[in-house]
């Protein structure tokens, strides 16, 4: 965060203190940008399915090149970002490349078991974002009832 926005922001905490107003509640659009970077289009449109916000999802299509760090990645160093990509090792590789380039990123996982986010449920991808304070479509979020469990049939002898 650079100089000229935290002051900005300790601005705006002062003067929200004082009138009762919350910080979260003056964020302006410039400054609270939520993004999302994925590896492919199907990520992309399986995570847009969960949202019930305004989100810009970027794709690195798995890889990123210099051209794609200094025009599509460096631009986002002043958003909120958040980096969810495969469970793998391209995965891996490409979040530790974004993360030297947007070191306050957030980082969401999915489960190792899923491999991809493609591949991820809807409902666990719905609990991922929920856990990192995104609006989700409330069909993605309802409890499924829990499965029954068989009972031992018992011989009667």
């Amino acid at each position: 965060m650079d100089v000229i926005r935290r002051s900005h922001l300790r601005r705006a905490a002062w003067a929200a203190r004082d009138d009762g107003r919350k910080l979260s509640d003056m964020r302006t659009h410039a400054t609270s940008r939520k993004v999302i970077i994925v590896e492919g289009k199907t990520d992309k449109s399986r995570i847009l399915k969960v949202l019930r916000e305004e989100v810009d999802v970027v794709c690195t299509q798995g890889t990123l090149s210099y051209e794609q760090v200094e025009n599509d990645i460096v631009p986002l160093q002043h958003d909120e970002v958040y980096i969810l990509v495969d469970a793998d090792a391209a995965g891996n590789r490409l979040r530790k490349q974004l993360k030297r380039e947007l070191p306050n990123a957030i980082d969401l996982y999915t489960r190792k078991s899923y491999r991809e986010v493609a591949r991820t449920p809807l409902e666990h991808l719905a609990k991922i974002l929920a856990d990192a304070h995104f609006e989700i479509d409330e069909q993605w979020l309802q409890v499924r009832p829990p499965r029954r469990e068989r009972v031992p049939k018992t011989v009667h002898g």
